[in-house]
């Protein structure tokens, strides 16, 4: 096989589809992708919403809930522990297979049928209402894309086993880590990222097996250092106590002078710990997975973002655990394998096509809310011989009679959901952050919008107005409705309170009450990470040509691997 040029039917660029990428749509019986890697991840992107949740009405017991879709979704919207339960049947939804009619289309009327879950959540959650896109969640508030989140607020992307964290992104196996980028195995670490075995640390930088370390880049088996300077153990404490770090001002100003001494050191061209053949950014114990991010345990991967515990990936947003042989496919995950064209299906599912929401489902085409479902298509149970003589009928069908999608686009079997399609409004997904986009400029593309109500809250407390250090934060503040510093940012939501265990987080910590609602302090994390658009530069050492996401204005100074593990190991 040769490499071969395409070009994107949606945004009209040339794209090349190597030999390797061949051999694997010929092993999965798919034919090559029509839309460049750019516009299949966007694509993926609009079928995930992320940090948005409403309150609205169950609509099988008219309780009260929280829900990732408002009150305007298509579909009835049931509670989650009652869309697990038994008092309904997905099948009685069931539909005939017309192929006079695109497949596609009758997909899309099943899907704007069946009732959907709540929030998602897999396993056993314990205490832990607002948690969404979780696995086993425990005392957990504002949990989002995690597993096995114990004692822990305000997080985003949390993998395996997060303890009493607060304000993080990115976080693997940490503990006590406050306002954390990309951290993994770190333990009472605070205002920190990309770093890795480390404890009792603030404000460090690519850091790995650091102890008592405060305002420090690139260090490795270091302790008691300020500013990449070795202190004594007492001379140490005593310069960190004069730093005032558990203080709103001395944070504040501590932010804006680290940001300029991490630019002084050289910013290692791909984030990468014990793997091989990667390229992209951020790989933990990976192999051969290229042009992705966030890969933490994956080999033989392409165009992947945060996944981990997966291997023979492509094209696959978010999630793994146990994932094999996962293509154009999102929100998928737990010991699932042969998924293509699907969304939300995990604990065990496979071999199924253009599913959404189908946990434990198996040998499936085009269904929607099956719970273990079997030998079905459009939500009809068949045989099994009756079912792959149909699924075959219609990959046919679906290559000669192709879905036009609202702007005209051809969507033929090979092709993951088209944009409209997405249960989501473009600003509720994370599309809307890689790619942002004005509310004219979305629905000039077709996409849907919604406007986010801000409440009109009754403010008790000005943010201005908040002690400088917890130790001045009296009980009363659980009763407060803080008005957040940034209330007329589209992001924000105007205000926030303060939970008790909350509270009690921050004066364990020795923290001073965040300013801003979570909403902002969540965007502002996304915003500390670069963007995922690979660039070429040149090592500032050797010169030599390196591929890396560190535009000039974060990274002034970028190392190759060789020249950075000589400079830094």
């Amino acid at each position: 096989m040769k490499t071969e040029t395409k070009n994107c039917q949606n945004c009209k660029q040339d794209f090349t589809i190597e030999p390797d990428d061949f051999g694997f749509y010929e092993k999965i019986k798919v034919p090559p992708p029509t839309f460049c890697p750019n516009c299949r991840l966007l694509r993926r992107f609009m079928h995930t919403s992320e940090t948005v949740l409403y309150k609205r009405k169950c609509d099988f017991s008219g309780k009260e809930i929280f829900s990732m879709y408002g009150e305007e979704a298509a579909f009835p919207v049931y509670e989650t522990s009652i869309w697990y339960s038994d008092v309904w049947d997905p099948h009685t939804y069931g539909m005939d297979y017309d192929p006079k009619r695109p497949f596609l289309e009758q997909f899309l009327e099943l899907q704007n049928k069946v009732p959907r879950m709540s929030i998602v959540q897999q396993g056993k959650a314990v205490n832990s209402l607002y948690a969404h896109r979780v696995t086993d969640p425990k005392n957990s508030y504002m949990v989002f894309r995690s597993s096995y989140p114990e004692d822990s607020m305000y997080l985003y992307n949390g993998k395996m086993h997060i303890k009493d964290c607060c304000d993080g992104s990115w976080l693997y196996e940490c503990e006590l880590c406050y306002e954390c980028v990309n951290c993994a195995n770190c333990y009472n670490v605070k205002f920190s990222q990309e770093s890795k075995d480390s404890r009792d640390c603030s404000f460090i930088y690519a850091c790995r097996n650091c102890s008592n370390c405060v305002g420090c880049v690139n260090l490795v088996n270091a302790e008691y250092c300020i500013w990449n300077k070795k202190y004594t153990k007492e001379e140490y404490f005593r310069k960190l106590k004069e730093m005032k770090l558990n203080t709103f001002s001395g944070i504040e100003k501590m932010k804006i002078e680290f940001e300029v001494f991490r630019k002084k050191f050289p910013q290692r061209a791909i984030m990468s710990i014990k793997s091989e053949k990667v390229s992209g950014n951020w790989f933990l114990n990976s192999k051969n997975v290229t042009q992705s991010f966030d890969c933490e345990e994956v080999k033989d991967g392409k165009y992947l973002f945060m996944v981990f515990k997966a291997q023979d990936c492509m094209d696959y947003f978010e999630w793994g655990n146990k994932a094999e042989q996962i293509y154009e496919s999102q929100n998928c995950g737990i010991d699932i394998a042969r998924l293509y064209f699907c969304n939300q299906c995990w604990m065990g599912a496979h071999d199924l096509y253009y599913c959404n929401t189908c946990p434990g489902a198996h040998d499936c085409f085009g269904c929607v809310g099956l719970k273990k479902g079997e030998y079905s298509i459009l939500n009809k149970r068949y045989t099994k011989e009756e079912y792959e003589k149909l699924k075959n009928e219609i990959i046919e069908q679906m290559k000669k009679i192709p879905y036009l999608d609202n702007k005209g686009l051809a969507y033929r079997f090979g092709e993951n959901f088209p944009a409209n399609f997405s249960d989501f409004a473009y600003n509720e997904t994370i599309a809307n952050y890689y790619h942002p986009l004005s509310k004219e400029e979305a629905e000039k593309f077709g996409y849907r919008w919604t406007e986010r109500a801000k409440r009109n809250y009754k403010i008790t407390l000005k943010s201005f107005e908040l002690p400088e250090t917890i130790a001045e934060v009296k009980d009363t503040i659980l009763n407060q409705v803080i008005e957040c510093a940034e209330k007329d940012n589209p992001n924000s939501v105007g205000a926030f309170r303060i939970t008790q265990n909350e509270l009690s987080f921050y004066r364990r910590m020795d923290l001073p009450l965040p300013r801003v609602c979570f909403d902002i302090r969540h965007i502002r994390r996304m915003d500390k990470r670069p963007l995922l658009k690979l660039i070429k530069r040149n090592c500032s050492k050797c010169n030599i040509e390196v591929e890396t996401v560190y535009t000039e204005d974060y990274a002034p100074i970028i190392y190759c691997e060789k020249c950075y593990r000589e400079e830094v190991y």
